[in-house]
């Protein structure tokens, strides 16, 4: 399926099926795609993901079947999952959607269903944004620097560790993504990315007073435009074309939020993107 059918129509996905059989996850799509994981039949979606290969990105999240709790790679879900599986009883399944398009699409797209089901049960995902259950801390990632740094770690229970709230949905499904209030936010005006205060928010960059927009994103807003305007340098960065002559930037300052939080919002804000225009803004996943 191409995005511009993703767009106008509902997604395909194949039937819900065990994750913890091979013999199933062989019987899923191989190639590009979405995919979504839950506890038997509960609604609410596990993780939504997507990936260039279905089959090979399913077996990377099955380190969740482990003894011991996994690391956060290959699959930075695997942890949340182990700590449902082994503490709450959870059977997990699965269920695939094949799309045929670019990694950017691919990453549009999961936005979009990321963001449509908080919209519909207002949470996120469970194991969404790095989250893990209540009670316990993250494994680290596995790399040879986390290795050779002594940094890497299992997870493990804190009762002292408490889950970030989700933050409620913003979805924009009428305005416009250059419109003052879009996503129900109050946004500064347009202004060069160099005066960009060092507030710790979401950000949109445009290049023109049309209604879409070059990127989206959250951080310390000054910070992340710099580095955005410094790519305009860079020879052959895929994004410099977008960040060269003289772009605008927007932003709100959303101090209290959690680093989670931030990335509802930002997800949110490309979902918006999406339904509005058809495609996330012109340089976003372009790394």
């Amino acid at each position: 399926m191409a995005l511009d059918s993703f767009i106008a129509d509902d997604l395909v996905w194949t039937p819900w099926r065990d994750l913890a059989d091979a013999s199933a996850r062989r019987l899923g799509m191989s190639g590009p795609g979405l995919y979504r994981v839950r506890s038997h039949e509960v609604e609410e979606f596990a993780y939504v993901g997507q990936t260039r290969s279905l089959r090979a990105r399913l077996s990377q999240l099955c380190t969740l079947y482990r003894d011991e709790i996994p690391f956060g790679d290959p699959h930075t879900a695997a942890p949340c999952l182990w700590v449902m599986r082994t503490q709450q009883g959870a059977v997990f399944e699965f269920s695939t959607c094949s799309l045929d398009v670019d990694t950017t699409d691919l990453k549009a797209a999961e936005c979009r269903v990321v963001s449509e089901h908080r919209e519909q049960f207002g949470t996120s995902p469970f194991a969404s944004c790095g989250r893990m259950p209540d009670g316990w801390v993250k494994s680290t990632g596995n790399t040879s620097a986390l290795v050779a740094s002594g940094r890497r770690r299992r997870g493990f229970a804190d009762p002292l560790v408490h889950r970030t709230p989700d933050y409620p949905c913003v979805l924009d499904r009428t305005r416009t993504p250059v419109a003052p209030d879009w996503a129900g936010l109050q946004w500064s005006d347009w202004a060069p990315l160099a005066s960009a205060p060092a507030v710790r928010g979401v950000y949109r960059v445009r290049r023109s007073e049309a209604g879409e927009l070059v990127y989206v994103g959250q951080g310390i807003v000054a910070a992340r435009l710099r580095a955005h305007a410094a790519k305009s340098a860079q020879l052959g960065h895929r994004q410099a074309e977008w960040f060269s002559g003289s772009p605008q930037a927007s932003w709100v300052a959303l101090e209290d939020l959690t680093s989670q939080q931030l990335l509802e919002v930002e997800c949110d804000l490309i979902a918006s993107h999406v339904v509005r225009c058809g495609h996330a803004p012109a340089a976003q996943f372009l790394g």
